[in-house]
């Protein structure tokens, strides 16, 4: 289980720092850190997302999942509204920055 913990976390704080990544690239203009540790953390997600991408397919195409009722994107703006009224001063949490 601490392979799986270790991918998590590692998973964690590279999404965590892409954020900032992209946070600063929106309200910069241009990146606050080094390309190069920003590309490292893009790639930790890109095989992240890979995976989860991969499983997805097979998941669909195996069919043994009914149709999804609830739209999508609804359901990712209630968790993205549910995540903006978070508050919290944990230093790993977007919100205490």
């Amino acid at each position: 289980m601490s392979d799986v913990n270790n991918t998590l976390d590692a998973v964690q704080i590279a999404a965590h720092g892409m954020a900032m990544d992209l946070a600063d690239v929106l309200v910069r203009g241009h990146l606050k850190e080094h390309p190069s540790l920003i590309a490292f953390r893009l790639g930790v997600v890109t095989g992240a997302v890979d995976q989860v991408r991969t499983a997805v397919k097979a998941e669909l195409a195996s069919g043994r999942w009914p149709r999804l009722a609830a739209d999508p994107a609804a359901e990712h703006e209630r968790d993205r509204a549910a995540f903006a009224g978070h508050h919290c001063d944990c230093p790993y949490c977007p919100h205490a920055l």
